[in-house]
């Protein structure tokens, strides 16, 4: 054996050989994730007795010289190191589970949190809108509270169900509205001086492209004459236009008559004629007043019935109504008429194409658009005496309703059917004239005669030639003044009809005429050189004029070239199609459709303000050829029953009034339908039993629920939830408490408390600190729900099956999507929350306060608050980034509770955070043994927990270095070389389509795009490069952009569903 070197004797016998390693020092650093706090391990506690056999302060022991593992003693010594191993890993683990930052089992973190009355937040309910259909020949039914429907799993999916929250009086006329389709047609000769802020369009027979009218069988083709009579023929106006198309829809048993459009300078010249002749009427005393007011009544007159415009001012007006003299001067109303049809013949270059951005982002900024904020609920709605009672208001028939019982169910029935607007007084009457016709005798031969030829070149072979011969003169015997003798047998053509007929003459007196035909004969004529039928028309004629007179012509052009259209037909004019949008925006004083007002197809009776309604139907605001179907959620804030004044012939219709800013969204309007009969509902299964026997002699008895999660759901609390246990004894209900330590001896009072595995317990009092349950034989019963969580995000459309069914309800539907279901906080989320709930102490002061509150709150999952003017703007991120909608329940009650727990002065904003997904490409070196099919998975790993939602917070920048130290980390990782490192937000990412990458090669120009994007993205987050590759990736708080809008706070991860944001690769 050797000697000590310092004093020469045995190692074993001198005392200052090797020291004793146990106990290990105890020290660790602040900040650290896990403590170290092992006096020592099996080796080194084997090792410190070892040198303690030889210990001089040990020298009974010295005799123990043997070191062989075999030996009775080393076996000894090996039992008691195995056991001090096994008692120092467990007091580490004890010391680790002792503290927030270190414990790693979340039932630990559930006991620290219970030291400062925190408990760990349960989850939350989903809630959604359902939708109920009642059978047709149903009356109205009260569906109660706690009505259940359940979905219908996806594969991997359990049922959910869902429970209504209140009761819903329903009732099968509400099954599912729609917008008023249809308005009376309003056709006018001119347009009213109020058209240009009247509500209601007004079709003005110049300028009208479609007609609709009654029925499927009127035959009408193409070429068609459809005549216009406004007023009496004597003063009234009188217009001609030209059937286009005629397409029978015999869904609704119309026909759609589209008409030839006018030429625009012909509609621009007939609208300033009738502009001209009003203003005119107020210079009767000008010297000039019938000269003008007559030649302007011609042109108006001959270009409604379907007279040339000529193409100039020349032709239409000097040439054709002075012959060619100098027009003479007129009043102001002239001199407007002769610029706008100067206007009219002028050239106009079309309006410029809009400029709009690339179809990807003008889609996705569509479809992001989030639905309006409504009221929390009927309570939370803002209330007027004036709108609510005002002459409009629905409550003005429901009050008369109670003056006379009777007319309930009748009442509205028949006060929808009733005109409550005039006829029109314009229009008296539509016709189609049938049959186009001439005069007799227009197609008679040109007499010819000879005459000498004077022409010296060929007078002598060709000595006669063909002479000028005059034409045929109308024959002053048989044409009769107001009868019009027609080219041939029309036996369809019937008394009292309508004629009109159109002279070719330019000249002012030969208007073109409508008159209406007195009798009808058809006879054999002979004139003109020509033997035929004819049919003789007698004109009704009252006024002593001659309506129509040929036989003093000097020749045949009016006889050839008049054209004649008969055979008039009555047409029904039906109510035309509305073809506004849904949701469309208007001035606030304009009374017609908008975003907060729809009117209904007829009159509903009993609809009340406070209630739900979802909207439904395919996007107008959205581009592409796919229709997108959209549904959003809105409160009623009214109803209005009433008929437009403006249309004429209007019944009474129901226009909903949607509250806040109503929709959100503009809509088809044949596509909507509006779902009446729809209820609040969260998710959760209501369970009845009985927990037990009551013993009075047992103190703090316990009793646990059968089923788990118990429920809770989202409501304006401090924690954000409330619980829907209820507790009966004895059959009076005893009350959930926080703590009974404040509880008296009488209170009917008791706790609950969950474990880590999600049963919940309650707990009753000692008769000191709340009263003891009495004894009795299962007479504690409890009500409660189970159910919780994301599962209840189910997918619009997927609740459709009734587990209960009130009598008359058809089926159920939900129109939107469940939201606002969070999963139980978990243990890293706690540990996060625990110390945040000392720092509020449940009520809002400074701006922290606010961000510590909502992060605490049921549901969110991260907040951030920022004071930017006079408004505190809190940021917030659902629960493992959960959506969080506008309409949701946590989003509104999180709102509530912290305008309740704060000043009530300051105004709060809430915001959903603004999302930059981190992108890296890295290549890897490994340790020599080590393979990269084994440690890539480990560095991704990492880095998708050290860099994902969980681990980071709003507005938390991230640097380069931290990412390279989380990949140094990994166990088999030699180096690493970062080739590209950023973020990408939402405008970045739009910026990118349309990028033309084709015969680049290896997408060289999305490469390109990339590496330049990455440096500064479109939020204005500017990195810092080293090298080529930023250092950083700055995420912004709340803040104003260049534009003034605010924008909420980032939060930056790496996203795990699109794994091409992290690449790694293997490098030598």
């Amino acid at each position: 054996m050797s000697c000590c070197s310092a004093c020469g004797q045995h190692a074993c016998a001198c005392g200052c050989g090797e020291p004793a390693r146990t106990p290990l020092p105890l020290y660790n650093r602040p900040g650290l994730h896990a403590l170290s706090y092992r006096v020592g391990t099996y080796a080194d506690f084997m090792a410190t007795m070892q040198i303690d056999l030889s210990s001089a302060v040990l020298p009974a022991l010295q005799g123990l010289r043997t070191r062989d593992p075999g030996d009775a003693s080393m076996a000894l010594l090996d039992a008691w190191a195995i056991g001090a191993d096994v008692i120092s890993f467990y007091q580490e683990r004890i010391a680790n589970e002792g503290y927030l930052r270190t414990a790693t089992e979340r039932c630990s973190v559930l006991q620290l949190g219970r030291l400062v009355d925190y408990r760990l937040r349960p989850g939350v309910s989903a809630s959604v809108y359902l939708a109920y259909t009642l059978n047709s020949n149903s009356g109205p039914v009260t569906i109660p509270a706690g009505s259940k429907a359940q979905s219908v799993p996806a594969p991997g999916e359990q049922m959910q169900t869902f429970e209504t929250a209140e009761a819903l009086d329903a009732s099968s006329d509400w099954n599912a509205l729609l917008p008023r389709l249809s308005r009376p047609q309003d056709i006018r000769a001119r347009a009213p001086a109020s058209a240009a802020t009247q509500s209601i369009p007004v079709s003005v027979i110049s300028s009208m492209d479609q007609l609709w009218i009654t029925g499927t069988d009127q035959h009408l083709k193409q070429g068609d004459r459809l005549l216009f009579l406004f007023g009496d023929l004597a003063t009234g106006e009188q217009a001609l236009r030209v059937v286009k198309t005629a397409e029978p829809q015999q869904a609704s048993q119309l026909t759609k008559v589209t008409l030839q459009a006018l030429d625009p300078a012909t509609t621009a010249i007939i609208d300033a004629a009738g502009i001209a002749l009003d203003g005119l009427a107020a210079y009767t005393s000008d010297p000039n007043y019938a000269t003008w007011e007559s030649a302007i009544t011609w042109v108006r007159r001959m270009l409604l019935l379907g007279g040339d415009n000529r193409g100039s001012y020349h032709e239409l007006v000097t040439h054709a109504i002075f012959g060619d003299d100098q027009p003479p001067p007129g009043p102001p109303p002239v001199a407007t008429f002769t610029q706008a049809v100067n206007d009219a013949f002028g050239t106009h270059s079309p309006p410029p194409s809009p400029t709009y951005g690339t179809l990807i982002n003008v889609l996705y900024q569509a479809l992001k658009l989030p639905p309006q904020v409504q009221p929390v609920n009927s309570l939370r709605l803002p209330r007027s005496a004036a709108i609510a009672l005002a002459p409009a208001s629905d409550a003005r028939p429901q009050l008369l309703l109670n003056f006379e019982a009777r007319l309930v169910g009748s009442f509205y029935a028949g006060w929808a059917g009733v005109p409550q607007s005039a006829p029109s007084p314009a229009l008296s009457g539509i016709y189609v004239l049938r049959t186009p016709a001439c005069l007799f005798g227009y197609n008679a031969v040109v007499p010819t005669g000879l005459q000498a030829n004077q022409n010296p070149a060929t007078k002598k072979d060709l000595p006669y030639v063909p002479g000028p011969a005059p034409d045929w003169k109308p024959s002053t015997q048989h044409e009769l003044a107001d009868v019009l003798q027609l080219d041939n047998a029309y036996d369809s053509i019937e008394a009292d009809s309508y004629v009109v007929i159109r002279k070719p003459s330019d000249d002012p007196g030969s208007l073109p005429v409508v008159a209406r035909v007195r009798n009808v004969k058809v006879h054999p004529r002979t004139d003109y050189g020509m033997s035929g039928k004819t049919t003789a028309l007698a004109l009704a004629n009252d006024t002593g004029t001659a309506l129509w007179d040929i036989s003093h012509d000097t020749d045949s052009s009016t006889l050839r070239g008049t054209q004649v259209y008969a055979q008039s037909e009555a047409l029904n004019p039906a109510d035309v199609p509305i073809n506004d949008l849904v949701g469309n925006v208007v001035p606030a004083n304009v009374p017609t459709d908008s975003a907060t007002r729809l009117t209904l197809d007829g009159a509903i009776d009993g609809f009340k303000a406070g209630r739900w309604v979802i909207v439904q139907g395919q996007r107008a605001d959205v581009p592409g050829a796919n229709p997108v179907t959209a549904a959003e959620l809105v409160m009623i804030a009214g109803v209005e029953q009433g008929a437009s004044s403006q249309l004429p012939g209007d019944t009474v219709h129901s226009t909903l009034v949607f509250a806040n800013k109503g929709l959100a969204y503009q809509y088809v309007r044949n596509t909507v339908s509006i779902y009446a009969n729809v209820v609040h509902a969260t998710n959760g299964e209501t369970r009845n039993e009985v927990l037990g026997n009551g013993d009075g002699s047992v103190a703090m008895p316990s009793f646990a629920l059968k089923q788990a999660p118990l429920t809770f759901v989202s409501a304006p609390t401090v924690d954000g939830v409330q619980s829907t246990l209820k507790v009966i004894v004895n059959g009076m209900q005893w009350h959930e408490v926080e703590s009974l330590a404040g509880a008296a001896p009488a209170d009917r009072s008791f706790v609950t408390s969950t474990d880590d595995g999600g049963k919940t317990s309650v707990i009753f009092g000692d008769g000191v600190h709340g009263a003891r349950v009495p004894t009795g034989v299962e007479n504690l019963v409890a009500t409660y729900r189970n159910g919780i969580g994301t599962p209840g995000n189910v997918d619009a459309g997927q609740i459709s099956l009734l587990a209960t069914k009130p009598l008359g309800v058809k089926d159920v539907i939900n129109p939107l999507a469940a939201t606002g279901g969070a999963d139980a906080e978990t243990r890293d989320q706690a540990r996060r929350n625990v110390p945040l709930a000392v720092l509020a102490l449940d009520r809002l002061v400074s701006v922290t306060d606010y961000a510590d509150f909502a992060r605490t709150f049921g549901g969110i999952g991260k907040a951030s608050a920022v004071k930017l003017g006079a408004q505190v703007w809190v940021t917030i991120a659902g629960a493992g980034d959960v959506p969080i909608d506008a309409t949701s329940d946590v989003y509104g009650n999180l709102l509530q509770a912290m305008q309740r727990y704060g000043d009530p002065s300051l105004s709060v904003g809430l915001n959903v955070r603004e999302l930059l997904a981190l992108t890296l490409s890295a290549k890897i070196g490994l340790l020599a043994d080590f393979t990269w099919d084994a440690v890539e998975p480990l560095v991704r790993a990492r880095l998708l927990e050290r860099f994902g939602f969980e681990r980071r917070e709003l507005a938390q920048s991230i640097y380069l270095s931290e990412i390279v130290a989380c990949m140094q980390g990994v166990r088999g990782v030699a180096w690493v070389d970062v080739d590209a490192f950023g973020s990408l937000d939402e405008a970045t990412i739009l910026a990118g389509f349309g990028i033309d990458t084709a015969d680049k090669g290896d997408n060289a120009a999305g490469v390109g795009f990339i590496s330049s994007t990455m440096a500064t993205s479109s939020s204005g987050n500017a990195a810092q490069t080293t090298g080529g590759v930023n250092s950083s990736v700055p995420v912004l708080g709340a803040r104003y952009d260049a534009n003034g809008v605010l924008k909420p706070a980032q939060l930056a991860y790496f996203l795990a569903d699109v794994p091409d944001t992290l690449l790694l690769q293997e490098t030598s």
